[in-house]
């Protein structure tokens, strides 16, 4: 191949590193770039002038991205909700707020008030509302899972706990203190303890376990003769001699370190963004097609009714048999633009959302080490899948969710270029 043929050089790459690169994999293939709107050739004034329009390219994408971050942060700072609405919203407008959704809404309140009694745990809840009919958009049974994340989401109760946190000025579903009864750290008196594994001077209890007996490792104070404190992780079993005690300060900081070294490495960033982008876009093809179909079906049905009247005029149907086969027909369609209804886009530009979402995941062990107890508890359980284990010096090989394993997934198969089972962005609903 002689050329390589692009519209604008915009759309050959989004950065100058990307363009050098790729402009190199042709150039040894043999091949010359060439746009069909700008002058570029292999002259020095033709390169030089590549060099610049691939420079201001990459400028103007960042801008783009700057604006599109800066627009989400001053809608958020206005109360409004950017993303797409949790189970139990919905936005009744494009950009407007989202609002309780009828129905959904007085099951998710209703999950609220029951778990907040103490009794129920996150599977029997779920079971609970399955029982009562709930469904997400998709159709689905809520699972375990879904049930813990919404149960610990403080959005339901008006508030916007992201970029600093934002008070909402859309209609919360729950009040505040009902959202507090349901947290972790809650204490009721029935179940009190003064050992609870909850305790706000110990973020890492139950997190972290012996390598060598898996136990979790537990959190206590001594104190001196003069009465000062002094905190310690520590094996609740005496006899194993793997993990001794360490003082908070020094294991909290080994942890802090420990989630340097599991943060996503950033030249597998752009390798994870272009699966998401290409999966994004794939997904809302097969919707749009699919409701392509569904409109095809709308007008074969709304041409079958043109028959119907067609019939009823020349005297074929009587006025009952007319009435009975418009209705049966007219529910049909009403049925068919409804499952389009359910496949609207949410209106939010996902690039933007992953530069967010990266700017937020480079920093993970500075947040972590800033936040207060509940958000160190979320952010643990947003990075770790299960427990970490610890041989008394250092931190073991986690079970990491995706995002924090692409150093292992990239790092293990670098021709692993399709997209992982659950690294697809979800669908509205």
């Amino acid at each position: 191949m002689t050329f390589f043929v692009v519209y604008k050089l915009d759309r050959f790459a989004r950065n100058q590193e990307d363009h050098v690169m790729v402009r190199a994999i042709l150039k040894r293939a043999g091949t010359e770039l060439r746009s069909v709107t700008e002058t570029i050739d292999e002259t020095p004034v033709g390169r030089a002038m590549e060099g610049m329009i691939s420079v201001f390219a990459e400028l103007d994408n960042n801008m783009r991205t700057e604006r599109t971050m800066q627009g989400m942060l001053e809608r958020l700072k206005q109360g409004v909700w950017v993303w797409q609405a949790p189970l139990g919203y919905y936005r009744p407008n494009k950009g407007s707020n989202i609002t309780p959704e009828p129905n959904r809404s007085d099951l998710i309140r209703l999950a609220f008030e029951e778990y907040s009694k103490g009794t129920y745990t996150y599977k029997r809840i779920a079971s609970f509302l399955i029982d009562r009919g709930l469904k997400t958009r998709q159709g689905k049974n809520p699972s375990t899972q879904l049930m813990q994340k919404i149960l610990t989401n403080p959005i339901y109760c008006g508030k916007i706990d992201i970029w600093g946190g934002h008070k909402g000025t859309f209609e919360p579903i729950i009040s505040e203190s009902l959202f507090a009864k349901c947290q972790p750290d809650y204490m009721k008196s029935a179940h009190a303890s003064p050992r609870s594994a909850n305790n706000p001077l110990f973020p890492l209890r139950k997190l972290v376990v012996c390598e060598e007996c898996e136990t979790s490792l537990t959190g206590s104070s001594s104190r001196n003769r003069h009465g000062t404190k002094y905190p310690y992780y520590h094996h609740p079993h005496p006899n194993c001699d793997k993990t001794k005690s360490i003082p908070k300060e020094s294991f909290e900081q080994l942890f802090v370190e420990y989630l340097d070294d599991i943060t996503p490495n950033s030249k597998y960033e752009k390798l994870f963004k272009a699966i998401v982008l290409d999966e994004w876009q794939n997904r809302y093809k097969k919707i749009d097609n699919a409701n392509a179909q569904i409109r095809r079906e709308i007008s074969a049905l709304e041409a079958e009714r043109q028959k119907v009247f067609d019939f009823h005029r020349a005297g074929k149907y009587t006025d009952a048999d007319f009435l009975e086969q418009k209705n049966l027909i007219n529910e049909q369609i009403d049925k068919k633009h409804s499952l389009i209804q359910e496949k609207r886009e949410e209106e939010f530009e996902m690039e933007g959302m992953l530069d967010y979402c990266f700017s937020y995941v480079r920093t993970t062990a500075k947040s972590w080490k800033k936040a207060e107890y509940m958000k160190k508890l979320r952010l643990q359980k947003l990075i770790f899948a299960g427990s970490i284990k610890y041989d008394g010096k250092k931190f073991g090989t986690p079970d990491l969710r995706l995002l924090y394993g692409m150093n292992q997934l990239c790092g293990a198969d670098k021709s692993n270029l399709v997209a992982p089972r659950g690294i697809g962005p979800l669908l509205p609903g």
